[in-house]
């Protein structure tokens, strides 16, 4: 029986850490979200930080000069999206698991079977999450939200030509705000149960 692999993508601010983290401790099965950073940071070389902050700062100036024909192989971004996916790959191979962000979702579409889900709320709700869980100040937020947002849409346009909270590219799509993290978890769990069952 092949094993089946949980997917979270998620917009900043609608907990879809915590829905990943609570899916795992149900299923007792692994959670991957910051060791994937730290496995990176193995395969390249490169300090934490530098990996931080490259995946959070793809810009259209980036596209704009691979649309251009320049030379990023040495690209920091192009490095580490490279590494991140051989990580990825490797849990996958060691037995279902939740992974959360980083485009998995993309990278193993047509590899192992995956259960997708996609997490999203209102903004007043994100913003009220983020400034309770992250410590953001409340003037700063929402700009932290959509600055965000706008980068994870980025990656999947400039890596995978996909769009970035589409409901195509996802099994269920899920509103925190509606169903609560546990809710969403719950949702989540049925569905991996199902399609176990169906293997």
């Amino acid at each position: 029986m092949q094993d089946k692999i949980i997917t979270i993508s998620r917009e900043y601010g609608s907990g879809g850490r915590d829905v990943g983290r609570r899916v795992a401790e149900a299923l007792h099965i692994p959670f991957y979200d910051s060791e994937i950073i730290r496995e990176t940071m193995k395969k390249t070389g490169l300090p934490e930080e530098v990996i931080r902050s490259a995946e959070q700062r793809v810009t259209s100036s980036f596209l704009f000069n691979i649309a251009m024909g320049v030379d990023v192989t040495r690209n920091y971004m192009q490095q580490i999206h490279a590494a991140e996916k051989e990580v990825i790959l490797e849990k996958v191979s060691e037995g279902p698991c939740v992974i959360v962000g980083r485009s998995a979702n993309f990278i193993l579409r047509n590899r192992v079977p995956a259960v997708r889900a996609f997490i999203y709320a209102d903004m007043d709700s994100r913003m009220k999450y983020a400034a309770e869980h992250y410590g953001i100040d409340v003037k700063d937020v929402q700009s932290v939200i959509l600055r965000s947002d706008n980068e994870r849409s980025l990656y999947s346009k400039n890596f995978y030509n996909e769009d970035w909270g589409e409901r195509t590219n996802y099994d269920m799509m899920l509103n925190s705000a509606l169903l609560g993290i546990d809710g969403c978890a719950d949702q989540i769990i049925t569905a991996y149960r199902r399609e176990m069952k169906e293997l």
